[in-house]
């Protein structure tokens, strides 16, 4: 389907890399924005407690001490699983559509920023800010700035860094690249 082994190690390589860095650094973006106010359960806990929780596995499963602070195990899997599957459909898109990757990725964040936090986890019903009146689904114009702003350039930054990974990851494996990576 991908014409030949380096265009599929390409898109392994941009997975792996890709994934590992970009969770860190969506991950490290919330640390000085974060996204919610304090108390309230993020998106991937609630997702966590609805999905797992028939298997006796809560947002709180994995938890450890680290430091004295205690880290959310289960959400931070959650989040690392998903940037390499985001890194993936953007890595697998940019092969067939070289405009995802506009502004060096960022276009994609602010896509996923959309289709995500926009659609899917309201729509889920797993978005319901604490700020807002009780019941207030958490579509994008119900939230307030601060988590507006947070998400939108948290995604942005994670989009850049799958960007430059695969950048890295292209100059590797250098000419004769085949497909439409060069565009």
């Amino acid at each position: 389907m991908f014409g030949n082994k380096t265009n599929r190690q390409i898109i392994i390589w941009t997975t792996i890399i890709g994934g590992f860095i970009s969770s860190l650094v969506k991950w490290g973006s919330e640390v000085n924005m974060p996204p919610r106010v304090p108390g309230e359960i993020s998106p991937p806990a609630a997702h966590i407690d609805a999905w797992l929780g028939w298997l006796g596995i809560n947002s709180h499963s994995l938890d450890y001490i680290y430091q004295g602070a205690n880290v959310l195990g289960a959400v931070t899997l959650y989040h690392w699983l998903f940037s390499f599957a985001f890194a993936f459909v953007y890595v697998f898109i940019a092969y067939f559509w070289n405009k995802i990757r506009l502004w060096y990725g960022a276009f994609y964040g602010l896509i996923i920023t959309v289709v995500m936090h926009g659609f899917f986890i309201p729509l889920l019903g797993f978005r319901h800010p604490a700020y807002a009146p009780e019941g207030t689904i958490g579509w994008l114009w119900n939230l307030n700035g601060y988590e507006l702003w947070s998400e939108i350039l948290g995604h942005i930054y994670w989009g850049v860094s799958i960007e430059i990974c695969m950048i890295a990851v292209l100059a590797h494996f250098s000419r004769p690249i085949h497909g439409e990576w060069r565009k």
